[in-house]
Formats: structure tokens, sequence, C-alpha cells
């Protein structure tokens, strides 16, 4: 049985809407989804998959392996560094030999007390040298103001040294060396012997803190000492056994052979022994200068003279002005 169709006939294709887009609702505490808390830790073995014993032995040899190799290399590096350490601190290359050392600003002290002081008197390594301690024993020594030193590898060193320069010895019960400043930095050994004038009047605390008052009393006790250097009769510095200071009464000194003890005061003391001088030489002409016993120069424009007692027939005094 056959079946016609109409050749404009068209099947009528099926209009397909496309889905809407609905978004997905915010979770909420109706719909959100309980999450299951993970426990912090959990072990569940599987017995199923337990390593066999050739898997064992291999990784046990493994670290036995590992273990060992990282020992010999310790055990190497340890051995090497023993070695080095050895080779470095015996080795003549790094070696400070005391006829290398140079030393400089030495007066009073030698090189050998230096460096036996100091520790240097042997051979040393210079990467083991403790500069710091070499300083502080060459500082203990008396005579030593102030130290450097310098280092150059692999063997060099030198050492610079100031010395105090003594000005003075002050009597403070015992004989000390004293600096410009007035600093007892040494004590006289009894085997010493030095011409430098000695000082009193001071103590070893006054002298040490260096107050003004005391730095006043220095001064014009050098400033006398500056003047005396210059002249070449008895009373040169040479000559004189003590200078005296007293904070009220001034400069006293002594005069080494006579005894002669002079009253200075303070100031004005290239005058002062102009015009002693010129009495001085007076009383020698009357051979009367080897029994004076006393001189006052303190008072402007007088110098007044005594004589020992029994030893002048006129023991009193004379004065003498800028023209004699």
């Amino acid at each position: 049985m056959a079946y016609k169709f109409n050749p404009s006939e068209r099947p009528q294709a099926k209009k397909i809407r496309p889905p809407e887009f609905r978004p997905s609702p915010k979770p909420n505490g109706k719909n959100r989804r309980r999450e299951k808390k993970k426990p912090f830790f959990s072990f569940k073995p599987d017995l199923g998959k337990l390593p066999s014993v050739g898997a064992l032995v291999k990784e046990a040899f493994k670290l036995i392996l590992v273990g060992t190799v990282s020992f010999f290399v310790l055990a190497v590096l340890t051995v090497g560094i023993i070695i080095g350490y050895m080779y470095v601190n015996e080795s003549d290359y790094f070696m400070i030999k005391p006829q290398s050392i140079l030393v400089t600003g030495l007066s009073k002290l030698s090189r050998a007390e230096v460096l036996e002081a100091a520790g240097l008197q042997i051979s040393v390594n210079s990467l083991t040298l403790d500069t710091k301690n070499v300083i502080k024993k060459v500082k203990e020594i008396p005579w030593v103001e102030s130290a450097e030193i310098s280092q150059t590898l692999p063997n060099g060193l030198s050492l610079k040294v100031t010395e105090y320069q003594p000005k003075a010895i002050a009597n403070l019960q015992y004989l000390y060396f004293i600096d410009e400043k007035g600093f007892p930095f040494k004590k006289l050994d009894p085997t010493e012997v030095s011409n430098l004038p000695i000082i009193s009047g001071f103590t070893f605390e006054e002298l040490s803190d260096s107050g003004p008052l005391v730095r006043d009393g220095l001064a014009e006790t050098f400033a006398l000492i500056e003047v005396l250097d210059s002249r070449k009769d008895e009373y040169r510095t040479a000559n004189i056994a003590e200078f005296h200071y007293d904070r009220d009464r001034g400069l006293t000194l002594y005069v080494k052979k006579s005894g002669l003890k002079v009253k200075v005061g303070l100031g004005d003391y290239a005058l002062k022994f102009w015009r002693l001088g010129k009495v001085t030489a007076h009383l020698k002409d009357e051979d009367l200068y080897g029994t004076l016993a006393y001189a006052m120069i303190d008072y402007p424009g007088r110098v007044t003279v005594s004589h020992r007692r029994g030893a002048a027939a006129n023991p009193g005094g004379r004065a003498a002005g800028p023209n004699g």
C-alpha cells in the first residue's frame, strides 16, 4: 500500500527553549552541609601491604652505608683540621722571632727589657698572639706612658713605646720621678742616681690627682728651676739640694755645699736672684759667705741675710736694690 505526500509539506520543527539561568541559593543554616572534622592524627595500618623482609634489609643497609660514609667524612675533616692547626702553630712561616721585632721610642729602657716584659723574648705564633695582652704588659713597665702595636702577616711585628720624661724628683716620704704634669710615675730604686732637682711640699695623693692648687704650685716650682738652670754660680739648679713649696709662704731652697737656706717666695725669680748674686759677691769679697746661714729675698727690693752665730762680727742684714 502506498502513501502519497504533498511535496511542499514539511514537518514543523519544535522550538526548544534555552534553559533559564538560576543562581544557586546562598548557603544558610538550613541547606549548609555539615563537614566532618578530620582528626588531628589518625593511623590506619594497611595490614595487606607490609614490606617484605628483603626490602627491610635493603633499607637498613642503605642507612648503615650513609652513616658509615658520614662518619668517615667527619673523621677525615677532623684529622685535617688538627693537622692544619699543628702545621700553622709550629710553622716558621708564621713565627715572630725576637730579632725581627721593631721597637721604637726607647730612651731609658732597653729593647731587651721591653721584649721580656711583653713576653716576646721567645718566638711566638702571629696567628695566636694576643696583642691586647702585649700592650697591657708593656704599659706595666713604670717608665712607659703609652704603647702601640702593629702586626703584619705572616710574621711582622712592631712596638712603638712612649716613655715618661722626668722633670724632677718629688720627696713623698720616698723619692719618685715626676713628669712635667707632676705625675709620680716611678719610685726611685736604691741603685738609681739622678741629677734632677728634688722638690717637696706635696703629697703623693695631691700629685696623683693634680688639682688646680697643685698645678699652680708645680708651675711656680718649675718656673724657679728654669731660671736657676741658666745661672753659673752656687745658685744653679745642679747646686740646689731641694726646692720646698709652701702654699702660704711660697718657695724655699737649700744650697748643697754651704747648706744655705734661701726664702724665695713667689714670682720675679730672675730679679730676686740677680740681687742675691750681687750680695753674695760682696760677701765673698768680705770673706763672709762661708758663714752665711740664711737669706730672704721674698720682700720687694730687699735681700736680708744672716750668719751662723758667732761666725761674723756683724751678723745683721744687708739690703740690695736693682743697682746694688
